[in-house]
């Protein structure tokens, strides 16, 4: 959820598919299962107005806490497949994320505004868990090795084959495997880029718009839409100034003011409904799938 890159954002977050590929010796970081964005808010957080986690398509994706479900049980997995090459493996602890922060329909929050301008809040540093020579390169595989090394190359340790991905990356790619459905993603994907696209054309929205710059511009400042104010050069390199601030606040004075927020959410929400009902077989499935994800990923941390 910000300029173009708004929808690649939800999409993201909803479907639970964005990569990260972690360092040698980063071992609390997961091969790629949670989504390396704005985290979700969980209900009890005061982020829990985030409009985007109350978007109906919302329903499909996964909260923070699923997220951290699966990487605690993909985790598991990657322990007992150490376990099995006489290893052993405990991830560092991950740290509470900073405060959720919503950007679908621009900046919303006053007090990060004041601090930070449009800027995302710093999130907490990830301890790293300190590992041997011989639990990275069992952990990470052929990723712990220089390329020109990995090259029609077989890794082995103590005589045994150690996975392409290492232990870790296995894990996260085998328990994957059984609950991934690309047309379901897809048409989620789909769903989330063309609602918010559509959203701007509605009337209504394309005249809050109008107000929000109106309100601006008694303020200073020439903006036709809270995103080109958010994706303005000087407040997305370089150190915040003081302009950006006093813009962002200002920005989020008149979101208030008109309620822009809102009538954004409400529009989006209903174009989601339509689309939703179209979709509705694809979309279940995936939702099935999310939850039989979960199912396991609980029975695996029972078990450990």
């Amino acid at each position: 959820m910000r300029r173009s890159a708004i929808p690649v954002l939800l999409l993201t977050l909803l479907v639970g598919c964005a990569p990260h590929e972690p360092s040698a010796g980063d071992a609390s970081s997961t091969f790629p299962s949670a989504p390396q964005s704005t985290p979700s808010p969980s209900p009890s957080s005061p982020a829990s107005e985030s409009y985007t986690f109350r978007l109906p398509l919302a329903v499909y994706s996964y909260s923070d806490a699923d997220y951290e479900v699966i990487r605690s049980a993909e985790q598991v997995l990657a322990r007992d497949c150490m376990r099995d090459f006489g290893l052993s493996y405990r991830p560092a602890r991950n740290p509470a994320p900073a405060e959720a922060q919503d950007r679908r329909y621009g900046l919303t929050d006053r007090a990060s505004a004041e601090r930070y301008g449009y800027r995302m809040p710093p999130q907490p540093e990830t301890p790293k868990a300190k590992l041997t020579e011989d639990q990275i390169k069992v952990l990470y595989g052929n990723r712990s090795a220089p390329a020109a090394a990995v090259k029609n190359s077989e890794l082995r340790y103590r005589g045994k084959k150690v996975p392409d991905e290492g232990c870790l990356g296995a894990a996260v790619l085998g328990f994957r495997k059984p609950y991934e459905d690309e047309a379901g993603a897809e048409v989620a994907s789909r769903i989330a880029t063309a609602s918010y696209e559509n959203s701007q054309k509605v009337p209504e929205v394309r005249a809050v718009f109008k107000k929000w710059s109106s309100c601006m511009k008694q303020k200073g400042y020439d903006y036709t839409s809270p995103l080109e104010a958010m994706a303005a050069p000087a407040f997305v390199r370089g150190k915040v100034s003081a302009v950006e601030k006093d813009t962002a606040e200002a920005d989020v004075s008149c979101k208030e003011r008109t309620r822009l927020a809102e009538v954004w959410f409400a529009a989006e929400s209903s174009i989601q409904k339509d689309m939703i009902k179209a979709e509705a077989g694809a979309l279940r499935r995936l939702g099935e799938l999310h939850e039989k994800k979960l199912r396991a990923a609980r029975k695996i941390l029972a078990g450990a």
